[in-house]
């Protein structure tokens, strides 16, 4: 056998074994989308009839469920979802209804400042924009849904670094440093102001993101959970001291609101 032909019949077989085994997850999670407020409860024959399953490869999936705990065996043969996965539930239902919570709250903010009012959310490590209440002023600081926000500086960003633990945020920020072609020497001091953001609740900077950008930003909570960051980012030019003063404890008690309304029906 020549070393061209074992590397290509060696390669079929990885990619076989990937497209095994991407297809068993596929069937296993098709399993899990049976079940609903409706239908909570189902045989193994039952399960293999709504998803077309050969009845054997259903035991062997919900043998596996059962052993990660995911399933909970019912007795005569049926199964329904255990409360572990309660929690997907509630993170589910969070994501989906934040912004319906946050939109009234962001308008009225908005109304109130005249200045733009934005929602920004950890989504895949990257602090992303996820909803924004545009100024009607001509000058304003506009930011787009689905925008990533900078990670090393701004008001938002510490919000958000501030509820991961130690560890992770140093793996994170070194990241983002080296990929910058930063100085790691930056981290004890970022660091420093991570740590008081993460007290505080709230976050100011200046010039940091955006030139002659300033911004007040406060966490939005899910219980004691820092589930997003409301911010306030603002033309320098018109914020006096007083100024940002006022649009901090606007910011403070708007990110309130919404948590509030949040952790009510959780």
């Amino acid at each position: 056998m020549s070393v061209s032909n074992a590397v290509g019949k060696s390669g079929a077989a990885k990619t076989v074994q990937r497209r095994t085994g991407a297809e068993s997850a596929r069937r296993v999670l098709q399993l899990m989308l049976c079940f609903n407020r409706q239908n909570h409860t189902y045989t193994a024959r039952q399960l293999a009839d709504e998803v077309g399953i050969p009845l054997p490869s259903v035991h062997r999936y919900v043998a596996l469920l059962r052993e990660t705990g995911v399933l909970i065996d019912r007795g005569s043969g049926k199964y329904s979802l255990s409360p572990r996965m309660i929690p997907l539930a509630q993170a589910a239902r969070s994501a989906e209804t934040m912004i319906d919570f946050a939109d009234p709250v962001m308008r009225h903010l908005s109304s109130e400042t005249g200045e733009t009012v934005i929602l920004v959310r950890m989504i895949n490590d990257m602090a992303t924009c996820t909803h924004r209440i545009e100024s009607p002023r001509r000058l304003r600081i506009s930011y787009e849904p689905g925008q990533l926000v900078p990670l090393l500086g701004g008001a938002s960003s510490r919000i958000l670094l501030g509820s991961m633990s130690p560890q992770a945020r140093k793996a994170h920020l070194s990241h983002y440093l080296y990929m910058a072609d930063g100085d790691l020497r930056r981290l004890d001091h970022i660091e420093q102001d991570i740590q008081q953001a993460a007290k505080n609740g709230w976050a100011t900077s200046s010039s940091e993101v955006d030139e002659d950008v300033w911004a007040a930003a406060a966490a939005v909570k899910h219980g004691k959970e820092v589930v997003a960051s409301l911010s306030i980012p603002t033309p320098l030019s018109r914020v006096t001291p007083e100024v940002q003063k006022r649009l901090l404890s606007q910011v403070i008690v708007a990110a309130s609101e919404i948590s509030s309304s949040i952790s009510a029906i959780h």
